[in-house]
């Protein structure tokens, strides 16, 4: 997941991901997408691409320092919602949720993680299923809607970050038997 930020005593960072992307079918292919990632937007400080398995994003890791630990709390309100859960600008996109969509969102996308001591951590809880015995599952899932924004690429990206988890319900969980024979190391 994403990191909201990360705090140490004073010194926190924040993570920003942003156009999700399938990975390339061959290493050529794959680093022409990382080449169009990074030429759609100017990020300051240097922006980079994050690769895992399946998909790969444009990211950027933002640092700076606290004036007390205590400013977390601002901090958290501030960076939440993102514009991957929200829009952006945050409150115009806000207003325009709230007067167009005709459902409730459930359980998409919070912040996850826990204040204390002297370190906190936060990640965005952007990709998610609720799973239930028996009924199947309901996967959230979300894309950074902003000014600009194509719908028809928006929605090849929604149904990109859905596969995550839609691949892994899929697989067939092992008969019992064979899970009797695994070895559990520690």
């Amino acid at each position: 997941p994403e990191r909201l930020f990360h705090r140490k005593w004073l010194s926190i960072s924040s993570e920003a991901l942003a156009a999700t992307r399938a990975r390339g079918e061959s290493s050529d292919l794959d680093l022409q997408i990382e080449h169009d990632l990074l030429s759609r937007v100017v990020v300051e400080p240097k922006k980079a691409v994050r690769k895992l398995p399946r998909i790969q994003h444009l990211y950027a890791q933002l640092t700076g320092n606290l004036r007390r630990e205590d400013d977390e709390f601002e901090i958290l309100s501030s960076l939440h919602p993102t514009p991957a859960v929200c829009g952006l600008p945050k409150e115009a996109a806000r207003l325009f949720i709230s007067e167009t969509e005709m459902f409730d969102r459930g359980m998409y996308a919070g912040p996850v993680g826990w204040f204390g001591g002297g370190e906190s951590e936060f990640a965005v809880g952007i990709r998610s299923a609720l799973v239930e015995k028996d009924s199947g599952a309901l996967v959230y899932a979300g894309t950074g809607i902003v000014e600009g924004s194509n719908p028809s690429s928006e929605w090849d990206e929604l149904e990109l970050k859905t596969s995550q988890c839609t691949k892994l319900l899929q697989l067939e969980v092992p008969k019992q038997s064979k899970v009797e024979n695994l070895e559990i190391i520690y």
